[in-house]
């Protein structure tokens, strides 16, 4: 009995990620970028990407070659009207991030790559961070369908973690650890150094990568994050703010 509870602990480890512990918490589709187990409820962290970690991989090995990022719309799943939704982000981040008239990203439908991006259906919103030499699912379940959060979703798959987690945050926010659920604290920890890059940019309130202030609360009309900008918002879902476009070019040294 001994050895088959050995066994099955073993086969859990390998099954959950480091810093992607599970949750007890339960989905609520109201919040879909906040799915239990998830690393920072909508990352699924690769081994080896623990942004946490001062052992993980430093994220500029998760550029996809030379921006060209394929990609499939499972078509059974999403109406014309949310393809095309789908589309329009794709091309808004291809637009906005061109420099001197030259594509920074490029999108293009998939013919045979072993690696490329397939939006798809399932709970909540969530994406693996970067390039994996293999299928990336982007996915966009309830709620998931604004233009914004399709970006922000996609961001990740090009290799972009949230804004509210880096190394300098504090300077900028403060964190209102007595209203985040119980269990669901470390979906505020910041990235090691070692690991995020900041390309040289301050903090921006206004990237599409920011948590909303109200992310993970127990009583959602209390935040859990406050600025301390005098009237800067966080946690739009609307447009690449000017950050995240010169982010996008630098990284992809463009």
């Amino acid at each position: 009995m001994l050895w088959v509870i050995a066994v099955l602990c073993l086969g859990y480890s390998f099954a959950v990620p480091l810093g992607q512990a599970p949750e007890t918490a339960e989905f609520n589709e109201d919040f879909p970028e906040e799915n239990p187990g998830l690393f920072e409820g909508d990352i699924e962290l690769r081994p080896g990407q623990d942004p946490l970690s001062r052992n993980a991989y430093r994220n500029r090995a998760y550029r996809w070659p030379n921006g060209v990022v394929p990609y499939v719309i499972d078509t059974h799943h999403f109406s014309s009207s949310a393809q095309n939704t789908i589309h329009k982000a794709m091309q808004t981040i291809s637009d906005k991030t061109k420099h001197n008239g030259r594509a920074c990203i490029t999108f293009t439908p998939r013919s045979n790559e072993t690696a490329y991006i397939k939006y798809q259906g399932g709970s909540g919103c969530h994406t693996p961070v970067g390039y994996h030499h293999s299928t990336s699912g982007v996915t966009l379940g309830s709620g998931c369908g604004r233009i914004g959060t399709i970006m922000h979703e996609t961001l990740h798959a090009l290799g972009f973690w949230h804004e509210q987690s880096r190394p300098d945050r504090d300077s900028y926010v403060t964190i209102e650890w007595s209203n985040i659920q119980n269990g669901r604290e470390h979906n505020f920890d910041k990235y090691s150094t070692t690991m995020i890059d900041t390309l040289g940019q301050h903090y921006d309130y206004e990237s599409v990568m920011h948590y909303n202030a109200h992310s993970f609360a127990v009583d959602r009309s209390k935040p859990t994050i406050l600025v301390k900008q005098k009237g800067a918002v966080i946690g739009q879902r609307t447009h690449l703010s000017p950050i995240d476009i010169k982010k996008i070019q630098l990284y992809y040294e463009c």
